[in-house]
């Protein structure tokens, strides 16, 4: 490819998903837009009564009216909301007040305002700031949960490893592997909890009366225990699901090049020719096609396409390792047999190894999660690549 059909590709992958991500918001924007002042009317330090934004990094423009739905890598609610916040990303910081609930899910959720109303978050480490107040309860759970804010209310939290030092009014229900309230945590009403280890430093004041919850106990032990189990079923041998499911990629695989012969050849030799736009293109695909379906059932009209992109997201999945194998395949193949005549039989024997070698990868630890994840990325960038071309009118009619 060159230079002129790469901006090509990479300009229609970019439309493709800008263009989609407008059409879903744009029926949820529209009332809010009509509510905004014409040319002639004053400004206003608000928007229209609810706000839905998705991105990379999303936060609001200004104070908002109604509630607010924000989804991106990074989301930041910097601006007063008056009704509820819904909020899902790879970090969510909400440093503006917010007048009714908060439901927010990321890798960290960090509270640093009041909210009116009740406090639900879940995240590998979810904070709330000492400049957090929550008025009608949290209810939270995580990895890593630390509370320096204030909970008027019942507070709620299952995680890892909880830290109180802040203020809860109303009862503490509390299921953690360690639990530590430091000296400046205040329980207005009773703790109950399940714990490894609790430990309750000096100055720590709890109102009511402290009650291990033995029935929470014991569910933490039996889940510690089924990981366990699971971790030992699945870290030994099991030939049987090896070979089933070496044997299903392989079948899938002599499918693909029975049903689709020169896409299967073509598409894979992408990755030999532009490895770096296979990979873009792929990863872009892959994190693109669920954050879009979601934002589709948004909108009524958009809930069957949605429906549609999860329900075909695991063959998009299945069809980017595949053209991986076959790439690997066919290197092995140019490289052993160089002057001999490819037939049918002899192309799925080479599959059969590339497969074995990748699944075998597979297994180590680290290096062959990060394997599978190349080998899909790429082998989604390169099915996306091939598509395009086909679409052009230079190109052959497909076979």
């Amino acid at each position: 490819m060159n230079a002129i059909s790469l901006r090509r590709v990479v300009a229609f992958v970019l439309a493709v998903l800008c263009a989609t991500a407008v059409l879903a918001v744009a029926g949820l924007t529209m009332e809010a837009r009509a509510q905004t002042p014409s040319a002639g009317g004053t400004a206003s330090a608000s928007v229209g009564r609810n706000v839905y934004a998705a991105g990379g990094t999303v936060r609001p423009s200004s104070a908002v009216d109604g509630d607010f739905v924000g989804l991106g890598g990074r989301v930041i609610v910097d601006q007063a909301i008056k009704g509820d916040a819904l909020l899902a990303g790879g970090s969510v910081d909400v440093r503006a007040p917010v007048g009714d609930d908060v439901r927010a899910a990321g890798g960290d959720v960090s509270i640093e305002s009041r909210i009116g109303g009740e406090l639900v978050a879940a995240g590998g480490n979810v904070t709330l700031a000492k400049s957090a107040q929550v008025e009608q309860g949290a209810a939270l759970a995580g990895g890593s949960v630390s509370i320096d804010g204030k909970i008027s209310g019942k507070l709620t939290v299952n995680a890892q490893t909880i830290v109180v030092n802040g203020e809860v009014t109303g009862d503490a229900h509390l299921v953690a592997e360690r639990i530590e309230l430091g000296p400046t945590a205040r329980i207005g009403g009773a703790l109950s909890y399940a714990a490894s280890e609790l430990k309750k430093a000096d100055g720590a004041v709890i109102g009511g009366a402290i009650v291990r919850d033995e029935r929470a106990d014991t569910r933490r032990e039996r889940r510690s225990e089924h990981r366990w189990q699971w971790h030992r079923e699945t870290s030994g041998p099991s030939w049987f699901g090896t070979v089933f499911t070496f044997l299903g990629l392989l079948a899938a695989g002599t499918v693909f090049l029975l049903l689709f012969p020169r896409f299967s050849v073509q598409a894979p030799d992408l990755i030999r020719t532009s490895p770096w736009l296979a990979m873009a293109i792929g990863f872009g695909a892959l994190v693109g096609v669920p954050v879009l379906a979601v934002l589709l059932f948004i909108t009524l009209l958009g809930i069957p396409l949605g429906i549609a992109a999860f329900a075909l997201y695991p063959g998009l999945l299945l069809m980017g390792y595949l053209t991986g194998v076959l790439f690997v395949a066919q290197r092995a193949q140019a490289a052993t047999r160089k002057d001999v005549p490819a037939t049918f039989g002899i192309t799925v024997g080479f599959v059969a190894l590339a497969l074995l070698i990748l699944m075998l990868i597979g297994h180590l630890p680290v290096v062959g999660a990060l394997t599978v994840f190349v080998t899909t990325v790429a082998g989604i960038g390169a099915c996306v690549l091939e598509w395009h071309r086909r679409r052009q009118p230079s190109s052959a009619p497909p076979a």
